[in-house]
């Protein structure tokens, strides 16, 4: 089954137009692989060779992984926690303008919550604040409806990515 597969990919790289290396490579990519310890793509790329590859510092933390191969990066500038929802809707015509309104209403008021205006397809989402806990997204939501009586159906505490400053 396996060799089969493996003349499969071949053909198929062949068809492409890439050389016969190529479709030698492609062939073997479709065999099923051993467990490998994990590694970031600089140590990857010098295995076996007398390649240097100089990059800038910046750049090398953020190819860094830690020992079960998942990004360091990703924990040092968000986390979980909550933001206060004040704005969702999935009309196409008058979503983006009305979350993006309501965000220039809320930011005038609230300088110190930063408001994110969110498309997730379908949905135009206005969310507000990068808080920790739950409880402090639940007093930010109370200002936010004593402030906008009007919003006041909408606004409620959601869990997600928080940037952290």
């Amino acid at each position: 089954m396996t060799y089969i597969r493996a003349l499969s990919a071949i053909a198929i790289a062949l068809s492409m137009g890439l050389s016969e290396a190529s479709a030698q490579t492609a062939a073997t990519a479709t065999e099923p692989r051993t467990e490998e310890p994990a590694m970031n793509i600089i140590e990857h790329i010098s295995i076996g060779t007398d390649n240097e590859i100089i990059l800038p510092e910046a750049l090398r933390e953020l190819l860094n992984y830690n020992k079960d191969g998942n990004e360091d990066n990703k924990s040092k500038n968000s986390r979980v926690g909550y933001r206060v929802q004040v704005f969702s809707d999935n009309n196409a015509r008058t979503a983006k303008n009305e979350a993006r309104s309501k965000s220039r209403s809320i930011t005038e008021r609230f300088p110190d919550y930063p408001a994110y205006v969110i498309f997730s397809s379908p949905y135009w989402r206005l969310r507000v604040g990068d808080f920790r806990t739950q409880e402090e997204a639940r007093e930010a939501a109370e200002e936010i409806r004593k402030a906008f009586p009007a919003f006041g159906k909408e606004i409620h505490v959601v869990r997600d990515r928080i940037n952290i400053r």
